[in-house]
């Protein structure tokens, strides 16, 4: 069994100081190669990991970003998660998550990340934001940068996916459908992304000349539980919908489960479409049709992004905004054949 040994152990066995270790182990600053591969084996025979803390404050960083996130409850945040450490990974840091519901929680924890030099950077998602918090944003010692704000803040860069032609396209293709009687379980009120959606959802019902009926509007929570409830709602009325558009898939999970109780046929009793293209939805029978989000790329893109900043390489006071398109997936829940197929919007 290998003896753990330290940076100055590896240096004494090598018979060079420990600043040409860390510089050696690191690639960081002038060390002849023979000295080099000297020291790395040294490392690779006692099996020597350098210390990420270490290394850290060898280049005055924490090697760690910061995470907010609005929840995590569902699949589509354990999607941003894997996108942004993933894409953390590759940097060798780690991250830091944080869980945020309210605009008081965002700024306590914003603050709490940028003191100290605990994190080099975050990434905030945050679709309630709005009001004065934004000028808390722009307080922060460290470069931020926004997944799906509702705001277009200036100096602070963002990076979101286009809800309101996902939404479009979805009602859109129920339209084409022949349903013209279409409900809907959008999202929370004050939610950018919900608000998005519905925005979509309503000027693609106007455009086909079609009436939004108040009593097919039904505010969910973007959870299994909202969907269930709003389906219920919606199905006992006495004119009831031949559609619905859930405006996430966790509620058009929860829309499945309410039509299986009921002993109602999906599409044959009601066609159902969501928005998201979860893993879950694609095991759903029929196949939920449903808005794929690229949901890791747009977490990814915006880590590469913070990355440019903390190394210097790009402004921390951009105004950059991007915006990713959606791509519809069609199932069997809207009355086609039960067939994935994949359009790119």
């Amino acid at each position: 069994m290998k003896k753990d040994i330290n940076i100055h152990d590896i240096a004494r066995k090598a018979g060079v100081s420990v600043a040409t270790v860390s510089r050696a182990l690191n690639n960081n600053g002038p060390v002849s190669e023979k000295t080099r591969q000297r020291i790395k084996q040294i490392a690779q025979e006692h099996d020597y990991k350098p210390s990420f803390i270490a290394k850290g404050f060898a280049r005055q960083r924490s090697e760690t970003i910061g995470v907010i996130l609005p929840a995590l409850v569902d699949e589509f945040f354990t999607e941003v998660l894997h996108g942004i450490d993933e894409e953390a990974s590759r940097a060798n840091c780690y991250t830091l998550v944080s869980s945020s519901h309210v605009q008081r929680d965002i700024v306590e924890t914003l603050s709490d990340f940028m003191a100290g030099g605990r994190v080099d950077g975050v990434v905030l998602m945050a679709p309630h934001l709005h009001g004065n918090i934004t000028s808390h944003l722009k307080k922060g010692k460290r470069p931020l940068v926004l997944l799906n704000s509702g705001e277009k803040i200036s100096q602070i860069p963002s990076f979101n996916f286009d809800n309101y032609q996902g939404a479009f396209a979805v009602t859109q293709h129920l339209i084409k459908h022949g349903y013209t009687k279409i409900a809907t379980i959008c999202g929370p009120e004050g939610n950018h992304d919900a608000e998005e959606r519905l925005r979509g959802f309503k000027d693609a019902m106007q455009q086909s000349d079609l009436t939004v009926n108040p009593n097919y509007f039904v505010r969910g929570g973007f959870t299994m539980k909202s969907g269930y409830y709003g389906f219920m709602r919606l199905v006992t009325q006495a004119d009831r919908p031949e559609a619905i558009f859930a405006a996430n898939d966790m509620m058009a999970v929860g829309i499945y489960e309410a039509a299986k109780s009921m002993n109602m046929v999906i599409p044959a009793d009601i066609a159902v479409a969501g928005f998201d293209d979860i893993f879950l939805s694609s095991l759903l029978s029929p196949r939920l049709t449903t808005v794929h989000v690229p949901i890791r790329e747009l977490a990814k893109k915006a880590v590469q992004y913070l990355f440019k900043m903390i190394d210097g390489k790009l402004e921390t006071d951009s105004s950059h905004r991007e915006e990713i398109s959606t791509g519809l997936i069609i199932g069997g829940s809207c009355g086609c054949a039960n067939v994935t197929n994949q359009a790119f919007l």
